[in-house]
């Protein structure tokens, strides 16, 4: 395998540059593009970020997506006028918005995926998940007949059923099928790139296979704060008075994030005149629970809604007021908020989940409770509360660990792991 050389940065500072594959390399994901009457192409801005980092190793790289014609949503970039993306490469996929649509448009989109997988040296397929049809399922088949050589990336497993949550029978035979074909899909793939290491003990069945988890971190390292500005932010956190735990919860306002047994917790801990700052990130279907929840409030619970604030510095720089972020997501998901808390030295305060004790190190990082209930959840936040020094030293040691999990660093063992499938498709 080739080494990384070194490019000297406008600071002076020396980074590793990668070695770039020629390889005619094609991604197949569920993730729209939008064009406008004008014919500019536009993708989400964090997905553009993403596909930055691919630019750098990926010198013949085309994406293959669905291309809806319409006003450009909220949050997204012209690509068009990026000098990154001057040399990427489009192909848009017919858009459903249904599954009975998308089975209509089964024959068009897998006669384009035909002939893009054929005009490619490497496939790489963004995932088991998606809808209203996981892209793997209709790439799998395709590669094994072409016999090219496939990545596939697992980050989730949405279609799973939640724990103690009651399942209708549509949900339980939606939930085989994805995992029976996930599976499958996942044993005929070349290399598979785990989120987690329960998707690839429950997915992965032909052990032979070449694997790798990797964990999906999107931070980048002039995000990361120093440990002196840590130490700094700490002192004045813990001075401030009245003595109050400041937490954050940030993602999507639905059940699988666990957020009604959070709002719940809250009402435990107002009950016990617990003093307790919740500020509330994200939009969804939940706000109005929040927003009831939030005036329900009667004696040391405040519950704020922020709304949503780009991923960027500001972001970054929230992130800093808390003593904690709270993640009581019951779903087996990853969430990335866990690696941005870390390098803003702020620990974790998660469920019991296989991908979150995946990402914690309970007592070093963060503590992982079983906070599948109000009680046990509002225990957990009562002894973090009681225990402010300890969140600092967990939120330090979340710091320094969070250095070796950077968005670019991801996406170099990606690099390294796409040598070795090429060089095992020689053989």
């Amino acid at each position: 395998m080739e080494s990384n050389s070194l490019s000297i940065r406008e600071d002076g500072a020396k980074e590793p540059t990668l070695m770039p594959i020629d390889k005619r390399y094609l991604l197949v994901i569920n993730i729209k593009s939008f064009y406008d009457s004008k014919g500019s192409r536009y993708i989400d801005l964090m997905w553009a970020k993403d596909l930055t980092q691919h630019f750098k190793y990926l010198k013949n790289f085309t994406l293959a997506s669905p291309g809806v014609r319409q006003t450009p949503p909220q949050n997204t970039i012209q690509v068009d006028s990026e000098t990154s993306f001057a040399d990427a490469k489009f192909i848009d996929l017919p858009s459903a918005d249904s599954l009975a649509k998308a089975i209509l448009l089964l024959p068009a989109t897998v006669a384009q995926l035909w002939d893009a997988i054929a005009s490619s040296d490497i496939v790489h397929s963004g995932g088991v998940s998606g809808w209203p049809i996981p892209m793997a399922w209709l790439v799998t088949p395709i590669v094994l007949i072409q016999r090219k050589p496939y990545l596939l990336i697992v980050e989730s497993a949405p279609w799973r059923l939640l724990p103690g949550t009651p399942a209708s029978i549509k949900a339980k035979i939606k939930a085989y099928i994805y995992e029976t074909l996930s599976r499958w899909c996942v044993n005929n793939a070349d290399l598979t790139i785990f989120t987690q290491a329960e998707y690839r003990q429950s997915l992965l069945t032909k052990r032979h296979k070449q694997s790798q988890i990797i964990h999906a971190s999107w931070i980048d390292e002039e995000n990361i704060i120093s440990e002196a500005d840590a130490t700094k932010i700490w002192h004045e956190k813990l001075s401030a008075s009245p003595k109050q735990l400041k937490i954050l919860f940030a993602g999507r306002l639905i059940a699988g994030k666990g957020l009604l047994v959070l709002l719940e917790a809250m009402k435990i801990l107002d009950e016990e005149n617990i003093a307790v700052k919740l500020d509330i990130l994200g939009e969804g279907e939940l706000l109005s629970n929040c927003q009831a929840a939030s005036k329900a409030m009667q004696k040391s619970v405040q519950i704020e809604l922020l709304g949503t604030i780009p991923y960027g510095r500001e972001f970054f720089s929230r992130l800093q007021q808390y003593h904690a972020v709270v993640v009581p997501s019951t779903s087996d998901e990853q969430p990335r908020i866990v690696y941005d808390a870390y390098s803003q030295a702020v620990s974790v305060l998660a469920n019991n989940t296989a991908g979150l004790r995946d990402c914690i190190e309970n007592g070093i990082t963060g503590l992982i409770g079983n906070c599948n209930d109000p009680v046990a959840l509002a225990n957990l936040l009562k002894h973090s509360g009681e225990n402010l020094s300890l969140l600092q030293n967990m939120g330090m040691a979340g710091l320094k660990y969070s250095r070796s999990l950077t968005h670019e660093e991801m996406h170099r063992q990606r690099w390294q792991l796409l040598l070795m499938m090429l060089e095992q498709s020689k053989k």
